[in-house]
């Protein structure tokens, strides 16, 4: 499955770029409202990476506060979740 290249969060349309070499697995850039995934990732990486990175927008957006532990919980049971009824992100 394909991961859209814009998505929209609490209002905020983010593009979804993929590049080669990433330090990370993925980032967001708040200030461009860009998401950045590392390629080389697995397709079902890529889809975690984005909902982590989802996450942390949320988190960053809203205020929330919740650490680093916290949102890696959210992204895999929540990617579980959605995986077990609806096959891919």
């Amino acid at each position: 499955m394909k991961i859209k290249s814009k998505i929209r969060i609490a209002g905020r349309d983010f593009e979804v770029k993929y590049i080669k070499g990433l330090a990370d697995d993925g980032s967001t850039d708040f200030t461009n409202n860009i998401i950045l995934i590392r390629d080389e990732l697995s397709e079902e990486n890529k889809q975690t990476t984005l909902l982590h990175e989802i996450i942390e927008c949320l988190n960053s957006i809203y205020d929330l506060n919740l650490n680093h532990q916290t949102i890696q919980t959210l992204e895999a049971g929540l990617f579980q979740v959605y995986k077990d009824n609806h096959k891919s992100l």
